[in-house]
C-alpha cells in the first residue's frame, strides 16, 4: 500500500496553554493509531510545524481535522505527497517544543517534496531532511523518546 505524507506550518493563536496542547495531542495519538497515521509536531511557542504519514485516506482524515482545528490560523501546506517509507514508524504523534530559530531553519528550507537533499545547490539538506536531522540522534537513528510540548 502506498504511504502518504503531509508537512505544514501554522500560526498558534494566542492565549494557547500547554494543557490545549496536551489536550490536542491526546486525541491525535488516539485518532492517529485508528487511521493508521505516524508524526511528529514541533512547537516553538508561536508556529507549529506538524508531519504526519500513512495511507492515502488516513491521511486524508487526519489532514481534515487539522484543517478544522481551532488552536491554529495560517495553514501553509510544505509538503503532500507519496513517501517511499515510514519516517516515524513507532510514533503515532511525537512532540517536541523547539527554539524558534531551529523551527525556522526547518521551514525555510527548500521543500523539494519528501527529498531529503536539494538537487540544487550544493546538495544541502532539504527541509524534510532538517525536519528528520531534527529528530535523530548522532547515529541518525529516531530518537528512542520524544520530549512531551505540555505538562
Amino acid at each position: 500500500m502506498p504511504l502518504h505524507a503531509v508537512a505544514y506550518v501554522s500560526d498558534a493563536i494566542d492565549g494557547i496553554e500547554t494543557s490545549d496542547i496536551d489536550q490536542i495531542l491526546r486525541a491525535a495519538m488516539g485518532f492517529n493509531k485508528v487511521a493508521g497515521v505516524t508524526g511528529v509536531l514541533m512547537f516553538d511557542g508561536r508556529c507549529f510545524l506538524q508531519y504526519f504519514e500513512g495511507p492515502e485516506d488516513g491521511v486524508d482524515s487526519v489532514f481534515q481535522r487539522v484543517f478544522n482545528a481551532r488552536i491554529h490560523t495560517n495553514l501553509r501546506e510544505l509538503a503532500r505527497g507519496f513517501v517511499e517509507k515510514r519516517y516515524f514508524p513507532c510514533w503515532t504523534m511525537a512532540s517536541a517544543a523547539v527554539e524558534p530559530d531551529a523551527l525556522a531553519r526547518i521551514v525555510e528550507a527548500p521543500w523539494q517534496g519528501f527529498q531529503q537533499r536539494c538537487s540544487e545547490p550544493d546538495d544541502m539538506p532539504a527541509g524534510f531532511g532538517r525536519l528528520l536531522e531534527a529528530w535523530t540522534g548522532v547515529s541518525g537513528e529516531l530518537e528512542p523518546a520524544a520530549v512531551t510540548l505540555g505538562s
